[in-house]
């Protein structure tokens, strides 16, 4: 059975780390940025994300303990005001603009999956409705699977900063250091830290 992650990093590369309620760390490995994050909405990281469940952050986007959180706070941010006044056409123009995706594309996907049409009031969606546009938006999306693996509490890393002024003076006596992920703090745990995990050579 899977522990319940209580909170979460960047590991090496794109891969993310996760901490158990056992006190084990896990790895996920593959697949799409949204499934190693847990956040089929690609969700980015702040108050609406934390206050939504989120355990870490890659950096930039959401990281949380599981799919079903991540889909609950795809669906508490398509029942807020900003998309409550609008038409399903409407939160997916605001929710993937044109100059990032092809809205035309995306909405005949969203139609084709969801059978609501691109006029559909957003407020005339139920909660249910809500996730089944949101497992849709995900769909579309691209959420593939990667793997998850438990980490020897021997596997090591090395820190690494990013070499300037801004860098903070606790996370630069840990420059080159060779830790193990269960060693704390955690590259790139603290929100704004930009250090990062390599290799052991």
């Amino acid at each position: 059975m899977e522990p319940t992650y209580i909170s979460a990093f960047p590991g090496i590369g794109t891969t993310r780390m996760f901490v158990g309620n056992d006190g084990n760390i896990y790895e996920a490995s593959g697949g799409s940025r949204a499934w190693r994050n847990n956040n089929p909405g690609n969700l980015e990281y702040g108050k609406f994300t934390r206050d939504n469940g989120a355990i870490g952050t890659d950096g930039r986007f959401a990281i949380f303990p599981d799919i079903t959180t991540g889909f609950n706070a795809m669906t508490e941010l398509l029942s807020t005001n900003s998309y409550q006044t609008l038409t399903v056409e409407g939160a997916i123009n605001r929710y993937a603009p044109s100059t990032e995706n092809n809205v035309e594309n995306y909405l005949k996907s969203i139609e084709r999956q969801t059978g609501f049409t691109r006029s559909t009031p957003m407020n005339q969606l139920s909660k249910d409705n809500l996730l089944k546009l949101a497992q849709a938006m995900a769909k579309h999306e691209g959420n593939m699977i990667g793997k998850k693996r438990f980490v020897s509490k021997h596997e090591k890393y090395v820190w690494v900063t990013v070499g300037d002024d801004k860098v903070r003076p606790e996370h630069e006596i840990l420059d080159g250091e060779i830790r193990t992920w269960y060693d704390t703090p955690h590259p790139g745990e603290e929100y704004g830290c930009r250090c990062h995990a390599e290799s052991v050579d």
